[in-house]
């Protein structure tokens, strides 16, 4: 039973580690724009990449080894279960900014009475 487990799971780590390459490939020649577009879904394809090679429960891996792709059917399941509304969570960190004046003193401020309009413009980084 382990020297069969071991199979299945090195067999899904080759499968997943070849559609990881192919992935990758695929993003070499697209433009920034593109890449940033599709941030959340390469940050996912890592992740789930990452916890497969790590290893996975023989019951799965013997299931997405039906797969052509399966770091893709895991990936896009990943994504799908993350789409969820964060309203509550980004009020929370409205408030605890304002509450606290949280940045003052770490980010760059505008003078008294300026704008952004007047000025630059919002800064990420």
């Amino acid at each position: 039973m382990d020297m069969e487990r071991k199979k299945l799971e090195k067999k899904l780590q080759e499968r997943i580690e070849a559609n990881y390459r192919t992935y990758l490939q695929q993003l070499q020649d697209r433009p920034a724009s593109d890449l940033i577009e599709q941030a959340a879904e390469i940050a996912a394809v890592k992740l789930v990449y990452d916890e497969l090679m790590g290893g996975c429960n023989p019951d799965y891996a013997d299931y997405l080894l039906r797969f052509d792709n399966p770091l893709q059917l895991v990936s896009d399941q990943w994504l799908a279960e993350q789409n969820v509304s964060h309203a509550d969570e980004m009020d929370h960190v409205l408030w605890s900014i304002t509450d606290k004046g949280l940045g003052e003193g770490d980010y760059a401020m505008l003078e008294d009475g300026q704008t952004p309009a007047q000025n630059e413009g919002v800064r990420l980084c």
